[in-house]
C-alpha cells in the first residue's frame, strides 16, 4: 500500500507543472542533507527508502535548473534501497526531461540509468540494448565512470549468458581502459570479472589469481561507502573457488573473516546470506552438524527477503545434507523445491543441479532424471548460441543506428561547410568595405589633425601674449597696491587718528554740547567706513576678470601670506592640468576655498609645513591643501561659518570637499572638481 502511495507521488514530481518554482536555500539544504544519507550504506536499505521518499516529496514541484541533477542523486536513492519500480520511474523522467531539454550527457547518463533498471530485473536483451547506447555515444558522456559501469554491465551480462570466453575480453579491455582514467572502482570489478569469467571457464586457479588481485584492490577502496560489502563478497568468491578445489578448511577460514568485517545481518542481510551459506556449506563437508541450524536460518531469512537465490542455494545445500545422512525422503522434497522454484524463476543452473541430486537422490528414476538434464543441458547451449546472436544483433544494430546518425552528422557538417564558406565570403566583403571606409575615415581624421595642429600653434602664440599681459597686469597690480596703501595710510589711517584724538575728550568731559560735538565724529565714522567699502569694491570688481594663469594667482596669495607668517609653503600644481579650460566661476570658489583654508590654517592650526596640491585624477581635478598642526576631532568640531562657506562654494560648482582631520595628526582639506 505505501509503494502504491509513493508512486503517485513520483507520478506528480513528472507530470507537475508550476510556473517558475524554484528551490529555497532551505529546501536546497533539506535536499543536500537527506540525499546524502539515503546514499549512506552506514543506514539500513529501509531508512536510505525513507530518506530517498523525503527528498522526492521536497522536489516534486520544484522546476528548478539543477533538478536534473537532483532527480539522478534521487534516482540512486532508489536504486541503492531495491526499490526498482521507483527508479524505473524516475530514470524515465529524467531521460524525457534531458531529451527536452537537449542535454546529451544527461540523456546518454539516463540511458546508463534504465539500462541499469533492465539488468536488475534480469531482462538482459533491453539492459544491452540501453547499454549498447551509452557505449556508441561515449563521447557525448562528461563522467567517463558512466561509461565504464555500462560496459561493466554489458560483459556481466555476457557472463550472465555463459559467454564466458567473450565476457572475458570485455572485462580485460574494461581493464586497461580503467587502468588508464586510474578508476580504482573499476579495476576491482573488473578483476572480479575476469575471475567469474575464468570460474565459468572451469579455470579455477585463474579464477583465484584475479580474485586475490580484486581483494588487494579493496585497500584503495577504504573511502568508498560499499567498501565492507566489496571486501567481504571478493572474500565469498575466493571461498567458493576453494570449495570447488575441496579445500574446505581454507573456504570455512575466508568466510568467517567476511562475516567478521561488518554486521551484514542488519546492514545486508542479502550478502549476509550468501556468506553464511558458503560458510554453513563449509562447515557441512568439514563435518561440523551446526550447519543444519544454519541452512535453515538462511532459508527463512531469505523467504523474508523473496531472494530465490538464497532461497534455491539454501535449499540446494539442505538436500545435499540429507542424502549425505540417507535421509531421501528430506533430501527429495527439498530438491524437488529447488526444481520447482529454478523452473519457475528459468534459473537454469539451480535447475540442472536439482536434476543431478534426483538422480542420486531416486535410483529408481535415475535414468530419467538424466536424460532430463542433458535434454535441458543441450537445450541451454542452444539459448546460449541463440542468445549470443541476439546480442550480436543488438551490437550491429545499434552501430546501424549510430553509422546513420554520423552519415547525418556529415551531411550537417557538409552543409555547414558551406555555410561557413558564404559566411567567410561576406565577412570577406564586410572587412573590404569596413576598410575602406576606415582609410577615408582616417584621411578625414588626418586633415582634422593638422588643422587641430596649426590651431595649437595659434593657440600658443595667443597664450604667449597672454603671458605677456599678465605680467602688465601684474605689475598693474603693484603699482595699485601701493596706491592703496597711500589711500589707506595717508586718507583712511590720518582720519581715524584724528577722530580718535577727538573722541579722547570724552575720558574727561560727559557733558552734552561735548556729547554732541563728538557725534559729527561718528558721522565721519560713517564716511570712512564707506570709503574702506568703495576701496574693498574696486579690489573685488575685477578680481578674476583677466586671470590667465590661475596657478600664478596660487603662487601670489601664498607670497602675501609669506611677508607676515613663518609657515613654510610648498606649491605643487599637475603640469596636465588646463586651467585655461576651467571656467571663471570654479577657478572664483577654487581661490576662495584656497583661501578660506589658508586664513584658518594662520588662526588655527599652529602649523610649521603647508602643501598645496593641484592634480588631475580620471576625470577630475583634486585639490587639497594638508598641514601638520594641532589638527582637531572631525566628529566634535562646531560648524564654523568658514567651513560652511567652503563647503557651499563646494556645492556650487558640483565639487566634493572632505575634511580629514585628527588631534596632534594635522589636517587635510580634499576638493574634488569633476571635469
Amino acid at each position: 500500500m505505501n509503494k502504491i502511495i509513493f508512486l503517485i507521488v513520483i507520478c506528480v514530481l513528472i507530470s507537475c507543472e508550476r510556473e517558475n518554482t524554484a528551490l529555497t536555500s532551505n529546501e536546497k539544504d533539506q535536499l543536500k542533507t537527506l540525499l546524502d544519507k539515503a546514499n549512506n550504506f552506514n543506514y539500513s536499505k529501509k531508512e536510505r527508502a525513507v530518506f530517498t521518499d523525503q527528498a522526492a516529496s521536497i522536489l516534486k514541484q520544484s522546476k528548478d535548473s539543477s533538478s536534473l541533477n537532483y532527480l539522478f542523486k534521487i534516482a540512486d536513492g532508489y536504486y541503492n534501497s531495491d526499490d526498482n519500480l521507483n527508479y524505473f520511474t524516475v530514470s524515465k523522467h529524467i531521460l524525457r526531461k534531458a531529451i527536452r531539454s537537449k542535454d546529451s550527457s544527461a540523456i546518454c547518463k539516463a540511458y546508463s540509468y534504465i539500462g541499469d533498471y533492465y539488468y536488475y530485473e534480469y531482462k538482459y536483451d533491453s539492459a544491452y540494448y540501453y547499454y549498447s547506447k551509452v557505449e556508441k555515444n561515449k563521447t557525448h558522456i562528461k563522467s567517463f565512470k558512466i561509461y565504464e559501469r555500462s560496459v561493466f554491465n554489458k560483459a556481466s551480462i555476457l557472463l550472465f549468458e555463459r559467454n564466458f570466453s567473450q565476457a572475458e575480453v570485455e572485462f580485460v579491455k574494461l581493464l586497461k581502459n580503467a587502468k588508464t582514467n586510474k578508476n580504482e572502482r573499476i579495476i576491482y570489478e573488473a578483476y572480479l570479472g575476469v575471475g567469474l569469467a575464468l570460474r565459468g571457464m572451469n579455470n579455477n586457479k585463474g579464477a583465484i589469481e584475479y580474485y586475490t588481485k580484486a581483494l588487494k584492490q579493496t585497500d584503495k577502496l577504504k573511502t568508498d561507502n560499499q567498501y565492507n560489502l566489496l571486501k567481504a563478497q571478493t572474500l565469498n568468491y575466493i571461498a567458493i573457488a576453494y570449495q570447488k578445489d575441496k579445500d574446505f578448511e581454507k573456504a570455512f577460514s575466508l568466510t568467517k573473516q567476511a562475516l567478521d568485517i561488518d554486521q551484514f545481518r542488519r546492514s545486508n542481510p542479502d550478502l549476509f546470506c550468501y556468506l553464511m551459506n558458503t560458510h554453513s556449506y563449509s562447515k557441512f563437508m568439514l563435518g561440523d552438524e551446526s550447519c543444519l541450524k544454519d541452512f535453515y536460518n538462511i532459508l527463512q531469512l531469505g523467504d523474508s527477503l523473496s531472494n530465490v537465490h538464497i532461497q534455491l542455494n539454501s535449499k540446494i545445500n539442505l538436500s545435499e545434507y540429507y542424502l549425505k545422512k540417507k535421509n531421501v525422503k528430506e533430501a527429495e522434497k527439498y530438491s524437488k523445491e529447488v526444481l520447482h522454484l529454478a523452473r519457475q524463476n528459468k534459473i537454469h543452473e539451480d535447475e540442472l543441479q536439482a536434476l543431478e541430486l534426483l538422480a542420486k537422490i531416486d535410483t529408481s528414476r535415475s535414468t530419467y532424471y538424466r536424460e532430463k538434464y542433458i535434454s535441458l543441458s543441450d537445450s541451454l547451449q542452444s539459448v546460449e548460441r541463440t542468445t549470443r546472436n541476439k546480442f550480436a544483433r543488438i551490437e550491429f544494430e545499434t552501430d546501424e543506428i549510430t553509422s546513420e546518425k554520423k552519415l547525418i552528422e556529415a551531411e550537417n557538417r557538409r552543409i555547414s561547410a558551406q555555410r561557413r564558406l558564404i559566411m567567410g565570403f561576406s565577412l570577406f566583403l564586410i572587412i573590404a568595405l569596413v576598410l575602406l571606409y576606415i582609410v577615408k575615415a582616417q584621411r578625414t581624421k588626418n586633415r582634422e589633425l593638422q588643422y587641430k595642429q596649426k590651431q595649437q600653434q595659434a593657440n600658443f602664440e595667443i597664450y604667449q601674449l597672454m603671458l605677456d599681459q599678465h605680467q602688465k597686469i601684474e605689475e598693474g597690480k603693484q603699482m595699485e597696491k601701493q596706491r592703496i596703501s597711500r589711500e589707506l595710510h595717508d586718507g583712511v589711517m590720518g582720519k581715524l587718528t584724528a577722530i580718535r584724538l577727538n573722541l579722547f575728550i570724552l575720558n574727561k568731559k560727559n557733558d552734552p554740547e561735548t556729547i554732541a560735538r563728538c557725534m559729527k565724529q561718528v558721522d565721519e565714522i560713517q564716511n570712512i567706513e564707506k570709503e574702506i567699502r568703495k576701496i574693498a569694491h574696486d579690489l573685488n570688481q575685477n578680481l578674476f576678470a583677466d586671470t590667465s594663469d590661475f596657478v600664478l594667482m596660487v603662487d601670489n596669495l601664498v607670497a602675501n601670506i609669506k611677508e607676515h607668517s613663518t609657515v613654510r609653503f610648498r606649491v605643487t600644481a599637475d603640469e596636465v592640468i588646463d586651467w585655461t579650460t576651467v571656467s571663471s566661476a570654479v577657478k572664483i570658489q577654487v581661490y576662495r576655498i584656497l583661501q578660506e583654508s589658508l586664513q584658518n590654517i594662520g588662526k588655527y592650526a599652529k602649523a610649521e609645513n603647508v602643501s598645496i596640491t593641484m592634480l588631475k585624477k580620471d576625470n577630475a581635478i583634486v585639490v587639497s591643501v594638508t598641514d601638520d598642526g594641532v589638527g582637531f576631532n572631525t566628529n566634535q568640531a562646531k560648524g564654523g561659518i568658514g567651513l560652511k562657506n567652503m563647503k557651499e562654494r563646494a556645492a556650487e560648482i558640483g565639487a566634493t570637499l572632505k575634511i580629514l582631520s585628527e588631534k596632534q595628526q594635522g589636517t587635510q582639506i580634499i576638493l574634488t572638481i569633476p571635469t
